[in-house]
């Protein structure tokens, strides 16, 4: 009785294995595009905009679809900005007031003006891909405020030290970048997302110091001897800084003593070569010991003339300095700017560096910090 069993259900399985299946790869594209006549963008608005079309898709399964914008009299070749409907496959794209003005930008549309954009959508299926024929059209009006929110942002122009090849500045907080450079000869500056894109986010500084999006340049004058510039650009009050910088110095923070005087070198970077180290202790007249102390003093941090005022450039913390034991991150070796106080935002020395002679170096942009090291270490 169980080999008939078997025998009748090898039977089905063999006769379901003689039918024949067909993956269809037939498809159309949309028959109709809906959306706002007009947007004016608020790109603070999380009230997000619809994009969504009917007609059209597979005679079996689902088709893939694209949403490309473009200027008005593109024709779609050489789209602005591309990308997926909502999940891929869902009739609609829901994009944000942000990226829309994001797009607009793309478009050629400048800050404060009303200008219009096309859409349309391709379907694909089975590596077959086709175009609707047919568009959308779209009135938008941008406000007058910067909607970058990029990661990145590059120093340009005939004053930059690299001889305008773009120099990338240092990602602070959202919207705010710091660059520390020298410029070579009296000429201008300006500001891009990319070195390398086209259609990178542009902007410069106008005579007031405000940052307008678009193509303009900010004139500067060549650094002074010794004095560096400390560049910064906040996006988000639509500001420039421009501050001179000069005798960095990195000094003991009982005696005031100079550990190293600190020379630019270039693409952000401060450096001390030859930096004789000896804590400071009573057995030591010639470290200057002061008549109060008591034990062996090791603390450190770093001064800077800040348009002519010294500022100290000390741990971000504020908190009792430690001695490092040599498995700190590089940030606990951050440096942050602030009113000198004697006894606030110092750190403690390794004791590997005591009467040892060391290159001080200070990176301005190493990994997105501010940040020093000690190396070169050699016995005095």
């Amino acid at each position: 009785m169980k080999k008939i069993i078997w025998i009748f259900t090898l039977s089905i399985l063999l006769a379901g294995c003689n039918q024949e299946y067909e993956f269809s790869t037939e498809f159309t594209t949309p028959t109709a595009l809906n959306s706002p006549d007009s947007v004016t963008i608020d790109v603070a608005s999380q009230n997000n905009i619809v994009l969504s079309w009917t007609g059209g898709g597979a005679v079996v399964g689902d088709v893939i679809y694209q949403v490309l914008f473009d200027k008005v009299g593109g024709d779609f070749s050489n789209p602005v900005y591309t990308t997926l409907s909502d999940l891929g496959a869902e009739p609609q794209l829901t994009i944000t007031h942000a990226l829309l003005n994001t797009i607009a930008r793309k478009a050629g549309l400048a800050p404060a003006s009303t200008g219009n954009i096309i859409w349309t959508v391709s379907a694909s299926k089975g590596g077959e891909v086709k175009l609707a024929n047919l568009s959308k059209e779209i009135s938008v009006t941008r406000g007058g405020g910067i909607d970058y929110t990029g990661d990145t942002l590059y120093l340009f122009g005939t004053a930059t030290e690299n001889n305008g090849a773009g120099l990338e500045m240092r990602k602070a907080a959202d919207g705010i970048f710091i660059i520390y450079t020298k410029a070579d000869v009296n000429g201008n500056i300006f500001f891009k997302s990319s070195k390398t894109d086209l259609d990178a986010f542009t902007c410069y500084a106008d005579a007031n110091g405000k940052i307008m999006e678009g193509t303009g340049t900010y004139d500067i004058t060549a650094n002074a001897e010794g004095e560096i510039y400390r560049i910064t650009v906040d996006m988000n009050t639509q500001k420039i800084a421009i501050d001179k910088i000069s005798d960095i110095r990195a000094i003991w923070g009982a005696t005031y003593n100079v550990i190293g005087n600190l020379i630019y070198q270039g693409n952000g970077i401060l450096k001390a070569d030859n930096c004789e180290v000896k804590f400071i202790m009573t057995s030591r007249p010639e470290t200057d010991p002061p008549s109060w102390l008591s034990w062996t003093e090791e603390r450190y941090y770093f001064i800077a003339n800040v348009n002519g005022t010294d500022k100290c450039w000390g741990r971000r913390d504020g908190v009792s300095a430690e001695r490092p034991t040599g498995s700190e991150t590089m940030a606990f070796y951050e440096l942050e700017e602030f009113s000198w106080n004697q006894w606030e935002h110092l750190w403690k020395m390794s004791g590997s560096l005591d009467l040892k002679k060391c290159t001080i170096t200070i990176d301005t942009n190493k990994s997105g910090l501010m940040v020093h090291e000690f190396s070169n270490i050699q016995p005095i």
